[in-house]
């Protein structure tokens, strides 16, 4: 299979140490009889399919060549795979294999005659709009689907659930990004009630040869009221601490693993506590859409100019900025060319007029800037406009501070009125509310607990700390009634 077809189809191939633990996992804490039907859905080279029938031929007794035979079936939609997935299980026998149990099809698409009482495997990671012609058909087929920029996994979970019998069991590795984005909400409300077990990598990476932030989900039949829960930041599965996780603490707008005293106290906080959003206003900072060209640190100034590279700007049109992402405290020399005044756009020819210097600077770099939002930057109500709006106003003013990226807290106040701010948010308390004691809570251990219970994570341990996570936090100080005092 060439590179293109593995992209549009989703193929990353599962490390054998993930396999073997998934499989034994799903197949333990159940008495078997020898007839369960296992199905590999999406099987790749048989990875699954292998594993899978070896530890059923020694819990059930059988032979390894009647439970290829009788009970491992395997489906996916290229035929190179699935001969290939015959020929790996064919190499655990001496005995020639008489039959398989194999489907070269599209797994969503499929009608299957039976139903399975063990579901397992790594379902293809695709983004809906890479579907190409299977796009609308899994839209109007699958709740999962029915809207928001979902990924073919999302399916997979549905189809499965659809399949499994009485007492039966899932086990997939897929990404984690449905605990949080907005299209993975009809996922989450699926397979909530079936949840058993979360194994989630986090930042982890498991694969050798794709970046995928992942878990391990368990799914069972019969419903539950609580699951399991843990992170793994390790190549094995030795010394797992699970948490339990009631289900009905769960939020359908986005999964927040906390576990039942956690859960208590957050609870406990939210009846007498207000949230952030409630004390204080939070803002994305400027956006230019092309910061080296309006962001700079001057390499000579005078009483009126700053000068970079063969150019000279007035500073009368320059305003201090800090870079979010990169703040410690100390000051990073770094300026703003800021063409607008009271948040609107100053015209060509007042701007050529009275900062000929700073227009001389953006004409160079015109065709530059009218090359963003991939040549839309030409439709700008004037070529020297910022990317976005945001930020015009709310920049500005004394704030607070914080990357939208951290391995912990951090947050810094900015006294500063005239300074701006990218690469970040701000957080600007109501009812006069102190900036230095606003700052202090936002840098607690309650933060940090609460940003690792609730947010996406990146490479390296890093957390978002995006305004969708930092809106809902609630602290002992941030008091409901006014005003609000520290």
């Amino acid at each position: 299979m060439n590179e293109a077809v593995k992209k549009e189809n989703g193929v990353v191939f599962t490390p054998e140490w993930v396999v073997d633990f998934m499989v034994e996992e799903v197949l333990s804490g159940r008495k078997i009889s020898g007839n369960e039907k296992i199905l590999d859905a999406g099987c790749g080279e048989g990875i699954f399919a292998t594993i899978a029938a070896q530890k059923f031929s020694k819990l059930s007794g059988k032979k390894i060549e009647k439970v290829i035979e009788n009970n491992i079936y395997f489906v996916d939609i290229s035929k190179e795979y699935t001969e290939k997935t015959k020929q790996n299980l064919q190499k655990l026998s001496k005995t020639k294999i008489k039959k398989y149990n194999s489907i070269t099809s599209d797994f969503c698409f499929l009608k299957f005659d039976k139903s399975f009482d063990f579901i397992i495997g790594n379902p293809p990671y695709v983004r809906i709009q890479n579907l190409n012609d299977r796009k609308e058909q899994l839209q109007a087929n699958y709740i999962t689907a029915s809207n928001g920029s979902i990924d073919l996994y999302f399916c997979f979970f549905e189809q499965a659930l659809r399949l499994l019998s009485k007492n039966g069991k899932i086990v997939f590795i897929t990404p984690n990004s449905h605990f949080y984005s907005a299209a993975g909400k009809n996922l989450r409300n699926l397979i909530l009630p079936y949840l058993t077990k979360i194994i989630n990598f986090d930042h982890h990476q498991v694969f050798r040869d794709a970046t995928a932030y992942t878990a391990i989900t368990f799914l069972q039949k019969e419903k539950t009221i609580n699951f399991l829960y843990t992170e793994n930041f390790k190549s094995d599965f030795n010394n797992l601490e699970y948490k339990k996780i009631s289900a009905q603490h769960i939020k359908s707008e986005r999964w927040e693993f906390f576990d039942e005293k956690f859960s208590d106290r957050i609870i406990k906080l939210s009846k007498k506590y207000a949230t952030l959003q409630e004390i204080a206003d939070i803002h994305y900072g400027i956006a230019t859409l092309k910061d080296d060209v309006y962001i700079f640190s001057p390499e000579n100034q005078d009483k009126k100019y700053f000068y970079l590279e063969n150019f000279k700007i007035e500073k009368n049109i320059c305003v201090p900025i800090i870079k979010a992402s990169t703040y410690k405290g100390q000051n990073q020399n770094l300026f703003l060319i800021f063409p607008y005044k009271n948040e609107k756009i100053i015209i060509r020819n007042i701007f050529q007029k009275n900062y000929p210097e700073a227009y001389k600077y953006f004409l160079q770099k015109k065709d530059v800037l009218e090359n963003r939002d991939k040549g839309g930057g030409k439709n700008y109500e004037e070529f020297y406009a910022f990317g976005r709006n945001q930020g015009l106003r709310t920049s500005f003013g004394r704030k607070i501070i914080t990357s939208t990226m951290n391995i912990a807290p951090r947050f810094h106040v900015i006294e500063d009125e005239k300074t701006s701010f990218y690469a970040g948010y701000c957080v600007k308390p109501k009812n006069n509310i102190s900036l230095y004691d606003l700052c202090k809570a936002l840098n607690s251990n309650l933060m940090k607990e609460y940003i690792k219970s609730v947010s996406k994570s990146y490479c390296g341990g890093y957390k978002s700390y995006a305004k969708s996570f930092l809106k809902d936090f609630v602290h002992p100080q941030f008091y409901k009634s006014q005003p609000a005092l520290f």
